[in-house]
């Protein structure tokens, strides 16, 4: 029995477990690129979202939990 004979028979008796395997690993791979990119989708539009509710923001301060007077905007 040759090195050929050998893989060729091996494949057709576990055809059945190969297969599974082949299916397994097709249909995880599709779940897992179905998720990226419904991802990188709902981070698209999550971002466009946000940039359309903020509009034409130029500057933001951070206060942290400090008070700040309604002139300080027409300071800046």
């Amino acid at each position: 029995m040759t090195l050929r004979t050998l893989i060729l028979r091996s494949l057709r008796f576990h055809a059945r477990s190969h297969l599974g395997v082949l299916l397994g690993s097709t249909i995880g791979s599709a779940v897992l690129i179905g998720a990226l990119l419904v991802g990188d989708s709902v981070r698209g539009s999550l971002r466009d979202m946000a940039l359309a509710r903020l509009g034409k923001i130029e500057a933001a301060m951070a206060t942290g939990d400090r008070l700040f007077r309604a002139e300080l905007a027409t300071n800046l």
